[in-house]
């Protein structure tokens, strides 16, 4: 018989119990069983009907043979919104175990029976108020539309005027944080009610919980010495209700429970072992549930998830057992591991068939299908079937199968049949068609073939167009002026003359310096008409002169001034284009050979040689087409090109410009991989000391040159990716393009 601190746990129950339970935002199932051994049944449920009242109270009516012996328990949750009532002693004989209702906020009723008694969970819409009454072999559990919350607009709940004396507080009620010995942060609220609504969610490291019906005290609360997940609280108003606001860190689970008028929200941290493996441990992704039995049969309590969960499960006939547990807001696959882990059991999966038997019996099971696999194939009959290989090299794709079937080097023979390969198929590549020929079984032969479908296909193909742009601009003026004054005269028998050039007439004397005779004044004077005292003409061939000279008695003045300008543009473009496989090299080049003197030794002597040194405008490119179709290419542009103007020995240096360079271009955009810009501004002026000083006059004693140049060198590239029906008229392009 049930003992009175037994009747108490149902009419009292745990503080667990009867509180929130809630995980990361996902719904929850959960079911219990009473911790009392069980009694004989009181009596059986026939039939669930339900009704709505005038005010809009829905009621669900629990029809039984005979009265409870003791009170219905009962506990809420939620989120998800729900309600579950225990029926102790009561079997559920109403031939299901759904019903659906849809009326108000009630969609339907879930029935489930677990040592000696039958629990009914409600699937509300929302958290509304709800009471129990027990009426002889009647049961009645009422939810009051009229009280439930109502939401607006924005989406917040907020307490309807005409229950707010009964679910709203008086204003500042204080709320308490403490921690707890696991190191889980508990807040503690006063929310004046026991059935006060709340919706409570996680939104990215906070915690949002709002109570339409509590009036709580505003502010903000740090409460990082308390060493918890949770850092700061924060309280704001929300109409008649307040807003809580949790921000965490480094935070696992959450959950929320209500005993009495006071809403515990604990937040636990993540165990430093767990967040050490959470790279490599399983994911659980089932609706999440609540699991509290005492001495249980196993294979009840997979029966028990399989109802729950809409999963079918069979067991084993093996599986024997009871187990304890309480399990608190876990994924219904996680509770099934953790079960399984504790009894020894595993499960295959079939479908949408779970089954589940020891662990011994599942790796005999799972042994003895694979020995029936092998002896299968051993049986099955040989085909030889002649593969086409259309794009890659058979060789290779044979050389790839063996290596995935155990038979690759160093690999020795261990095909299974996880591998392309049988044991006794064999493959061998016929290099003249590019063909393979494989003998195996039917099933070898289809993975043969899938892995082929997959690997021997057209390899993507890209065109790289450089342009190599050479700009030049050149100016350049020079100014040069030369003159000179020669004569003579006698002198008392004396020749005496005067004018440029050397002392030993080598450059144009004024007259022969050892000739003494008068008689030749007339012309010898003027001998070596080209020397010049001032001598200051441009380095080039002038462009323009204007010359003059004046003659008088034996006196000789020359004056010549020169003058030249020169403009030039040049732009040289260069133009190569390459076309090659996706991951593989391709290098065009074009250019000259210079040959060079060079000497050797040889016998005490040296021998002549004649060698030649490359000029070319070259591209070498490997392309690499990404899945979003981008190319990434490491590339190297280059152009290298004689200088005869600084040529030795009639051998010209080579000048090189060169960008090597990775970079990623999208399928048709144009990129400038690099560019050198170079400016030179000369100006030089060459004059005779102190006289080219002179203001005015001093020009005719002055040369001056000015020259400017501009050089430009710009690299682009143009990437594009051809597709294979297009791939001729590329060629086409690329072969009249250049």
């Amino acid at each position: 018989m049930m003992g009175s601190s037994d009747m108490d746990n149902l009419k009292k129950p745990s503080r667990l119990s009867t509180g929130l339970r809630r995980g990361l935002g996902l719904p929850a199932i959960t079911m219990a069983a009473a911790l009392a051994p069980a009694l004989a049944l009181a009596g059986d449920l026939n039939e669930i009907s339900y009704d709505r009242s005038s005010d809009g109270t829905v009621q669900v009516h629990f029809n039984l043979s005979e009265p409870l012996a003791g009170e219905a328990g009962s506990f809420k949750i939620d989120n998800p919104a729900r309600v579950a009532i225990d029926l102790p002693d009561v079997d559920n004989q109403t031939g299901s175990r759904q019903t659906e209702i849809g009326l108000g906020a009630v969609k339907s009723v879930m029935l489930a029976e677990a040592n000696g008694k039958t629990r009914a969970v409600f699937n509300l819409d929302q958290s509304v108020p709800y009471s129990i009454d027990q009426n002889g072999n009647r049961v009645t559990v009422s939810f009051n539309q009229a009280r439930q919350a109502t939401t607006t607009e924005s989406g917040l709940a907020v307490t309807d005027r005409g229950s707010s004396d009964a679910t709203a507080m008086d204003a500042g009620q204080p709320i308490d944080f403490r921690r707890a010995s696991s190191g889980a942060g508990r807040l503690l609220l006063d929310v004046g009610s026991t059935d006060a609504p709340m919706d409570i969610k996680r939104q990215g490291s906070q915690i949002v919980v709002r109570l339409p019906g509590a009036r709580l005290e505003e502010g903000g609360y740090n409460v990082n010495d308390f060493a918890t997940p949770v850092e700061r609280v924060d309280v704001r108003r929300e109409g008649n209700g307040s807003r809580v606001t949790l921000k965490t860190k480094d935070a696992g689970e959450h959950l929320a429970y209500q005993t009495g008028n006071r809403l515990v929200i604990e937040v636990q941290p993540i165990p430093e072992e767990e967040q050490r493996t959470s790279l490599g441990k399983k994911e659980y992704t089932g609706e999440r549930l609540t699991l509290k039995f005492q001495d249980i049969q196993v294979r009840p309590l997979l029966q028990l998830i399989a109802d729950f969960t809409g999963n079918n499960i069979v067991v084993s006939d093996t599986v024997q057992g009871s187990i304890s547990l309480r399990l608190e807001n876990v994924p219904w696959d996680q509770a099934l591991d953790l079960i399984m882990t504790t009894k020894g059991l595993s499960s295959r999966e079939n479908g949408n068939v779970i089954y589940v038997a020891p662990t011994d019996e599942i790796a005999a099971r799972d042994k003895a299908e694979l020995a029936a696999r092998e002896q299968a194939q051993q049986l099955a009959p040989l085909i030889t079937d002649i593969v086409q290989i259309n794009y890659a090299k058979a060789d290779d794709i044979a050389t790839l199968v063996r290596q995935s079937s155990g038979l690759g080097e160093g690999a020795g023979d261990k095909k299974s049949d996880g591998n392309f390969l049988s044991r006794r198929g064999s493959i061998t590549v016929d290099s003249r068609t590019n063909n393979l020929i494989v003998t195996d079984t039917a099933e070898a032969l289809d993975r043969v073939r899938g892995l082929i479908e997959q690997i021997d296909r057209p390899v993507k193909q890209v065109l790289v167009e450089t342009r190599i742009v050479i700009a030049t601009d050149n100016f350049s003026r020079e100014l040069g002026v030369r003159w000179g004054l020669q004569g003579g005269f006698d002198r008392g028998g004396q020749r005496v003359g005067f004018g440029g050039g050397a002392y030993d007439g080598s450059d144009g004397p004024a007259f022969p310096i050892d000739e003494r005779n008068p008689s030749s004044l007339n012309n010898t004077y003027f001998e070596g008409q080209d020397s010049w005292m001032v001598n200051t003409p441009i380095s080039g061939d002038p462009t323009g002169s204007l010359g003059l000279a004046i003659l008088g008695s034996n006196v000789l003045l020359n004056l010549e001034l020169q003058a030249m300008q020169s403009e030039g543009t040049g732009k040289i473009v260069s133009n190569p284009k390459v076309i090659t496989t996706n991951g593989h090299k391709a290098t065009i080049s074009q250019g000259v050979e210079i040959p060079y003197q060079s000497q050797t030794a040889s016998g005490g002597g040296a021998i002549a040689n004649i060698e030649f040194k490359e000029a070319l405008l070259k591209t070498e490119v490997t392309p690499q087409i990404t899945p979003n179709d981008n190319v990434i290419m490491d590339i190297l542009v280059m152009k290298e090109e004689p200088d005869y103007t600084r040529a030795i020995n009639g051998e010209p240096p080579i000048n090189t410009r060169e960008v090597q360079t990775k970079v990623q271009v999208q399928n048709g955009q144009t990129v400038v991989l690099g560019g050198i810009y170079e400016f030179e501004n000369v100006t030089q002026l060459e004059k005779v000391p102190f006289f080219g000083d002179l203001p005015g006059i001093g020009n005719l004693f002055k040369n001056r040159l000015r020259d400017d140049s501009r050089f430009e060198l710009l690299i682009f590239v143009t990437p594009k990716i051809v597709d294979r029906d297009n791939l001729a008229n590329h060629n086409r392009g690329v072969l009249i393009n250049n």
